[in-house]
């Protein structure tokens, strides 16, 4: 058997022990949950996720900070006290003492976290050095499981999802797909017309934009695969060429991004509005390339003016018009309303060039 010392936790009339311990070998006398099973007082396991947490662990940085909280199901596991170091209990080390110890541990959270270190799953060597934090509760009331499940699953506040992005582009922990978009977002939010309309993390802008939206919608947009010349645009172009377009877009329609409380403005320069915009801006790119023409703001107002003209509504009221504005309540007939206006764009005209130049 392997000794484990623990700290006791008194809160209330409840206790509870902090220990740590290898978790290869603490999985192992977990209860056996199959994945996607369906269970009483926790969500089914996700293969994918534990899978994902598997490969994380093994990389060079793959810590886990947060400690695990179990209960034990019967009387085999016991806490005993030492007179020098305290409290402990016994765990098998023993193939023969892990048959007797099967399910004794009933995962109350952190599931994912210990099921990534299921021998057919885990990807860490067994001769690395691994260790993560557990508490343990013995043999809880059904009153207490109640309270631990809602306290680990209802009380504990997320992190917003866009300061969540911020911490780890500070940790420069950000993923690939976010890497692609951080750099163009941050770059916007520092120039005009969006210069300081993009929330990065969690600060409070009135009608602001967050960052992980502007990044889904230049991901949907596929602005990132806008070229020139078989080349894909860098950051640098894409900034220019979206202030330049977003410029246009003001002074055709009649309105300000950097003036959010304008009511006459409607969807203009909230994010169903700049979802429209950004999801056209590539058939404008298009179009421009296609017609060997200067990407300049005479080419970019005058093909905004014949798309709209051809929607037979008023520039002023393109987005607060009854006709209109039912595209802008909800991502997906914005979408659609974006790529019927992409088509008309393309069919206003059909050429390689350098449509870069002296802008």
């Amino acid at each position: 058997m392997e000794r484990v010392y623990l700290q006791k936790i008194v809160q209330h009339n409840s206790e509870c022990y902090i220990g740590k311990m290898d978790p290869r070998k603490l999985v192992r006398i977990a209860k056996e949950i199959g994945m996607g099973e369906v269970q009483s007082a926790q969500r089914p396991l996700s293969e994918k996720r534990v899978k994902d947490i598997a490969h994380y662990v093994d990389s060079e940085n793959g810590i886990l900070p947060n400690t695990l909280t179990h209960a034990t199901s019967d009387n085999r596991i016991i806490v005993k006290n030492d007179d020098i170091k305290g409290a402990y209990i016994d765990l098998p080390s023993f193939e023969e003492e892990y048959a007797q110890y099967k399910n004794a541990l009933d995962v109350m959270d952190g599931q994912h976290r210990l099921y990534s270190f299921l021998p057919n799953i885990r990807q860490l060597h067994d001769d690395i050095n691994y260790e993560i934090g557990f508490t343990l509760y013995i043999q809880p009331t059904q009153n207490e499981r109640r309270e631990i499940f809602v306290t680990c699953n209802e009380k504990q506040e997320k992190v917003n999802g866009n300061l969540l992005m911020w911490f780890k582009e500070q940790l420069n922990m950000l993923s690939p797909n976010e890497k692609n978009f951080y750099n163009l977002v941050s770059t916007l939010n520092n120039n005009n017309p969006l210069k300081g309309r993009i929330i990065m993390g969690a600060e409070r802008i009135r009608n602001g934009y967050k960052a992980k939206q502007v990044m889904a919608i230049l991901q949907k947009g596929k602005i990132q695969e806008m070229a020139m010349n078989g080349n894909l645009l860098t950051d640098e172009q894409k900034v220019k060429i979206i202030c330049l377009y977003l410029f246009a877009w003001e002074r055709v329609v009649g309105f300000s991004f950097a003036n959010s409380s304008q009511r006459e403005a409607g969807a203009a320069v909230k994010i169903s509005g700049l979802r429209y915009m950004l999801w056209v801006l590539p058939a404008l790119w298009e179009r421009v390339l296609t017609l060997r023409r200067q990407f300049n703001a005479e080419f970019v107002e005058d093909t905004l003016k014949k798309l709209i003209s051809s929607l037979n509504v008023e520039r002023e009221k393109f987005f607060t018009c009854p006709e209109n504005q039912s595209y802008f309540t909800a991502e997906t007939p914005t979408w659609k309303f974006a790529m019927r206006s992409s088509s008309i764009i393309r069919s206003l005209g059909a050429g390689d060039f350098d449509p870069l130049r002296g802008i």
